[in-house]
């Protein structure tokens, strides 16, 4: 994970956090400075992404090259980890995932700078969908906390 802009190449800062989601590693390393972590919006989204899960779900939309889709609970809380691949493009995910109640979201999303992103809070139930658009090797994160 790298948060300055130099170093992204073809990602966004949405997809690098969405990496450590993602992909299981027992040690996670974030390859930037101090300063630039604690300084980038996603701060309280880093901070909280646990080492370890009780659950995943590799969701529908997923498509092998192109797009890899992953919802991840650790107790009462998901995550809901996009990358995508070199073409832009605009998603709907179901959020079925969740169970029942109502969940405050944090949503990460692409802007159309690489090393920025927009930061939405909502609430969203089961029965919800989001519309997702990504930039050509961008990424999204969503944080449900009930």
């Amino acid at each position: 994970m790298h948060f300055g802009a130099v170093k992204l190449g073809d990602t966004t800062w949405a997809h690098q956090v969405s990496n450590a989601i993602l992909l299981q590693a027992p040690l996670l390393v974030l390859a930037a400075h101090p300063a630039n972590i604690l300084g980038n919006p996603m701060v309280d989204v880093v901070k909280s992404i646990p080492s370890v899960w009780d659950e995943t779900v590799v969701l529908p939309v997923s498509q092998i090259g192109d797009l890899a889709a992953m919802a991840r609970r650790k107790g009462d809380t998901w995550f809901l980890a996009i990358n995508n691949g070199p073409v832009g493009r605009t998603i709907k995910v179901d959020l079925s995932f969740l169970g029942q109640g109502s969940f405050q979201s944090t949503l990460v999303r692409d802007q159309a700078e690489a090393d920025d992103v927009r930061i939405e809070h909502q609430t969203v139930r089961a029965a919800d969908s989001l519309y997702i658009k990504m930039r050509s090797g961008g990424g999204f994160v969503g944080r449900f906390n009930r």
